[in-house]
């Protein structure tokens, strides 16, 4: 296999990677979003001000702004430029290593995806936790 094609598979997962890491922490940023607004609106509510949909979803943009969550992900290759060189310049072994590091990457973010899919539990946070456990016992949590 040519070096190009390594760089770019290697490159291809690193993308793939970042992509799948970004689509959790805005996932996760989104549920953090959702909060932030329902308190905001809580709090305005206590005051005796009413919400429109129309200013709950400016509330949401402003927040989303504040969190970053328009922000697309990059990838930045600086750390791997020094591999993108001629087929003459790759000894065997720095093939095999850019070889390995692209199978590594690929796999890891497949790992994670079906450790996640097989295993729903596994990324619960504390709280669902212990809602789910209450629940199995015949008992609710207070909000």
């Amino acid at each position: 296999m040519s070096s190009r094609k390594l760089f770019s598979e290697l490159v291809a997962s690193v993308q793939h990677s970042m992509n799948a890491a970004h689509r959790y922490h805005v996932k996760e940023l989104q549920s953090k979003q959702k909060a932030l607004v329902a308190y905001q609106k809580m709090n305005s509510l206590k005051l005796g001000k009413t919400w429109s949909a129309e200013e709950e979803a400016m509330a949401m943009d402003k927040v989303g702004k504040q969190m970053g969550l328009h922000i697309k992900p990059s990838t930045d290759t600086t750390a791997i430029t020094h591999l993108d060189k001629e087929d003459s310049l790759y000894s065997e072994i720095e093939r095999h290593h850019v070889t390995t590091a692209s199978l590594f990457l690929a796999s890891q973010t497949e790992y994670c995806e079906l450790l996640e899919r097989y295993n729903p539990g596994i990324s619960m946070k504390q709280t669902d936790k212990v809602r789910k456990t209450a629940r199995r016992v015949g008992l609710e949590v207070p909000e």
